[in-house]
């Protein structure tokens, strides 16, 4: 549908959007954007827009507060409104378009050459790791978010600490009061060891499972749940040797990186941004020297990795974005819950205990030490099964967390992991994760279903040497045989599809799904009731309707529930060129934003997607 709108004049370009009240800003914001995966750059260092584009990152990530990063804008993003892009914000008075900013040396410059380019300006980080535990610095942040909030409705404002720098409660009081449009945490864990006497510090390779890493998503996953916000870490792609804090950080391996990725995603992360992209501490680059002595940068089989990576990972990102974690189980005594018993199931043991994980398993993959084979170390917050002692009393199978059958889906009876390629960790197991999610809102796979339940798998076995494939592991898991469980709609994150898995008998009872999984590697996947597959909707035919308030125009569009639809405009009918005024999924139909930048007569339409 068309709307020819009268002429207006406007310098702000603003979609402010009607968010459906069970959906927050920063996850309709994402919703419409999609996953994001940036990567932390400065305006030299060779960097290059091609290069970056091919590799599936989203939007350039500019750091630091160096004159290129807006005086030299235009160079990087092409012309206005180019590529998408993002960057970190030292201090209240480096916000960007202001007419007056400071460099990292306190050398103030114009700004204001951003401003073409705000319409693709995805995320603003407001500062880095402030101490949020000191109660001053904690209520100065929690003001600049206060004052810059209404001026920026469709960016995500955001701040970063490391995974542990914050304590809960002040973490807890800063987003209550800043209100930010995402949590964000970074926590670097491909080490080595530091050795004092070595001429580089550099000792040897520490491996084996990124327990404190899990942790650490497990405990912001858990308070970007509370908030109803988005989660968003830093994946880990430099190296460095910090001989103030004896802590030396290594390249990851190809199969690490798919963990620090696919595995963020299971903890429900929504946002990546790479620590450093093209630094010369950075894992995707090699520098080499020519004969005159000028340095060559060229990318390495690293970057060829995470390049496969970013596509897989925005291939589920088009499910996950509409996707949030199952609830965790309770406990029945109503005295741990004076405020009532939170949603979700409740277990059928007296004596579990609250505030663990049950909505993601950890299948505990085995290490020798000592000349010992034990188990992995379980991570913060999760609990062992107390039921393998029983069913396992010799150590010989596979230990996992705490599960109870029926509670994050009807179908599940077991698993079995086998490290197939039997080339690392002495080829013995390693990790696998599994994790239950369900629709962000129930809008998002139309009005006929509720309490779809999806799972995606994860292998955790990696290795700091070798290929990802080196880590393969076949992992099974074995349903109750039913309609819905005959056949599993699937993910490929291949080719981005959904595709339709048959799942064979293997007793008179029981299906079962075999997947093989190089080292990090996901797999998601729903049951087979009927419903379509969050972030594939078919669109329907859209009808679009506009009217004036002030100087802007309101649209409305109304479509298929969960459907993604361009809203584009043009200046003319005769020879019409139609640009893109916003993407978005309808949370709620019909779906309310409006155009401040509607100068001269414009037509609008509103086209659907698959």
């Amino acid at each position: 549908m068309l709307i020819r709108t009268v002429a207006l004049a406007a310098v702000v370009f603003d979609i402010p959007f009607s968010i459906h009240a069970q959906v927050s800003k920063g996850q309709q914001l994402l919703l419409n954007r999609g996953l994001q995966i940036q990567g932390l750059s400065t305006p030299d260092n060779y960097l290059h827009l091609d290069t970056y584009s091919n590799a599936s990152y989203t939007a350039t990530d500019w750091s630091g507060e160096s004159s290129g990063n807006a005086g030299m804008i235009s160079d990087f993003q092409g012309p206005p409104p180019g590529f998408a892009w993002s960057r970190w914000v030292a201090d209240e008075s480096s916000m960007p378009g202001m007419a007056t900013g400071y460099t990292g040396n306190g050398v103030p410059f114009s700004r204001t050459n951003e401003i073409p380019y705000f319409s693709q300006l995805i995320s603003l980080q407001l500062a880095d790791e402030w101490n949020l535990n000191d109660d001053t610095t904690r209520t100065r942040l929690v003001n600049w978010f206060n004052s810059v909030q209404t001026n920026w409705p469709n960016t995500l404002l955001f701040h970063n600490n490391w995974g542990s720098q914050i304590a809960d409660a002040q973490l807890a009081d800063f987003y209550t009061r800043a209100h930010p449009d995402m949590l964000f945490f970074d926590t670097y864990p491909w080490q080595s060891q530091w050795d004092g006497s070595a001429p580089d510090h550099i000792g040897a390779v520490i491996s084996g499972p990124p327990t404190s890493w899990y942790g650490d998503l497990r405990r912001y996953r858990e308070h970007a749940k509370g908030a109803g916000i988005p989660l968003g870490i830093y994946r880990q792609v430099f190296h460095s040797v910090q001989d103030y804090n004896t802590t030396v950080y290594r390249d990851p391996s190809k199969s690490e990186l798919r963990l620090n990725t696919f595995a963020a995603l299971a903890f429900n992360v929504k946002f990546f941004s790479d620590f450093l992209y093209n630094s010369s501490a950075g894992s995707l680059f090699t520098k080499t020297f020519n004969g005159s002595g000028d340095s060559v940068i060229s990318t390495n089989g690293l970057y060829v990795e995470i390049t496969d990576i970013n596509k897989r990972a925005l291939n589920f990102g088009r499910a996950l974005l509409a996707l949030k974690p199952a609830y965790d189980l309770h406990n029945t005594n109503a005295a741990l819950y004076p405020n009532g018993f939170p949603p979700g199931p409740a277990s059928d043991n007296a004596n579990f205990p609250p505030g663990i994980t049950t909505s993601i398993q950890y299948l505990r993959g085995k290490h020798i030490s000592g000349g010992v084979t034990n188990f992995s170390d379980v991570p913060n917050s999760f609990l062992a099964d107390p039921d393998v002692a029983g069913s396992n009393p010799a150590g010989t199978g596979q230990a996992y967390t705490w599960w109870e059958s029926d509670k994050n889906d009807p179908y599940l009876r077991g698993w079995v992991v086998t490290n197939k390629a039997g080339i690392k960790n002495n080829g013995l197991l390693g990790d696998a994760i599994i994790a239950w999610f369900k629709p962000l809102d129930e809008n998002l796979d139309g009005t006929a279903y509720t309490n779809e339940i999806y799972m995606m798998v994860v292998n955790g076995l990696t290795s700091p040497d070798g290929t990802a494939a080196d880590c393969l592991q076949q992992i099974r898991l074995n349903f109750v045989d039913t309609t819905a469980t005959s056949k599993l709609l699937m993910l490929d994150p291949v080719s981005g599809q959904v595709v339709t898995n048959s799942l064979p008998l293997v007793t008179s009872t029981r299906r079962q799904l075999a997947v093989d999984l190089n080292g990090g590697d996901a797999v998601l996947f729903k049951f087979n009731t009927g419903a379509p597959f969050v972030g594939f909707i078919p669109p329907t035919r859209a009808q679009l309707s506009a009217r004036k308030q002030g100087t802007t125009i309101v649209l409305s569009v109304q479509g298929t529930l969960g459907a993604r639809y361009l809203v584009q405009t043009s200046p003319s009918l005769s020879s019409p060129t139609w640009t893109i005024l916003t993407s978005v999924v309808l949370t709620s139909s019909p779906y309310v934003l409006t155009d401040a930048s509607a100068a001269g007569a414009r037509y609008y339409r509103a086209v659907g997607i698959p």
